[in-house]
């Protein structure tokens, strides 16, 4: 990989980092002890860190193992600070230090190329970009619920963009789209989450190509709805809400996180696009960016 691709890269870590740190009380004001979207959000923006890393060590065994370790502690972090209560500028630049040093020491480590991972990396941003655009609350009133979930939404899709070498036009609409989307529909409905999930298919049709999309088009609704339902009989929202310090979520209301369900429907749906068609690149036209 050439120096001015990592650099192109680098904006994202940086990025990342920040929306995390961001997203903390007292910042987001959180409405009452339904706050778990702001977990959503912040977890959406650890997932594009984590993507980000795999794509600079071109999906090498070793290196995207410790983009993963670092995933996980970052989670276990994101955890602690959030019972404890932090939300601090001195947070949102240690945050960018943290996120600038992974970019440095990956871009550092000598690797071995995994020629199909940019496309997985690519879906699976493709897919958070989806469900982080569509976040909800129970009341739909926090003033930084639309903003964040725009920004996350925004960041996950061009990480699939710099993670596919796609052009201009996928960019612009990986930077736009989610944002529109956002303040267009600001009410949570049945549109908004069709024009969301029009809009993850319509991405990796430009990032994968047309034939790919309708297979994006079917397999995500066939994984996504059993997921969210397995999500919600599991406890495993109520217990990251618990060890976080949180009072349970109201009644009526489930708590799931449902961003980290983009990275199996973005694995399997990349695997079965291989199988279909293992010859092509993920941008669908160009071989991959080096």
């Amino acid at each position: 990989m050439t120096l001015a691709r990592r650099l192109t890269l680098l904006p994202v870590p940086i990025a990342a980092a920040v929306l995390w740190a961001l997203m903390f009380r007292p910042l987001t004001e959180p409405a009452g002890n339904n706050s778990y979207w702001v977990r959503e959000l912040r977890w959406a923006a650890l997932i594009a860190l984590v993507l980000v890393l795999i794509v600079l060590a071109q999906g090498g065994r070793r290196t995207t193992y410790g983009a993963l370790g670092v995933g996980v502690a970052w989670l276990a972090a994101d955890i602690a600070i959030d019972r404890a209560g932090l939300s601090t500028i001195g947070l949102a630049l240690g945050a960018t230090a943290a996120g600038l040093a992974c970019w440095a020491v990956v871009t550092t480590l000598p690797f071995v190329r995994e020629p199909n991972v940019p496309l997985a990396v690519a879906i699976v941003a493709a897919v958070a970009s989806g469900l982080a655009t569509a976040t909800e609350s129970p009341t739909g009133t926090e003033p930084a619920l639309a903003l964040g979930s725009a920004a996350t939404g925004s960041l996950l899709a061009l990480t699939a963009v710099l993670a596919a070498g796609a052009g201009a036009r996928a960019a612009a609409l990986a930077v736009a789209a989610p944002w529109l989307l956002r303040y267009a529909l600001p009410e949570p409905s049945g549109v908004r989450w069709l024009a969301v999930f029009a809009f993850t298919v319509l991405l990796i049709g430009l990032l994968a190509g047309r034939a790919r999309a309708a297979l994006a088009a079917v397999v995500i609704p066939l994984m996504l709805l059993p997921l969210v339902l397995l999500s919600a009989l599991l406890p495993s929202g109520r217990l990251l809400t618990a060890l976080a310090g949180h009072p349970p979520i109201g009644p009526g209301d489930e708590d799931v996180v449902l961003i980290v369900l983009a990275v199996p429907i973005g694995v399997v749906l990349a695997r079965t696009m291989v199988a279909f068609s293992p010859s092509a690149s993920p941008a669908g036209r160009a071989p991959i960016p080096r």
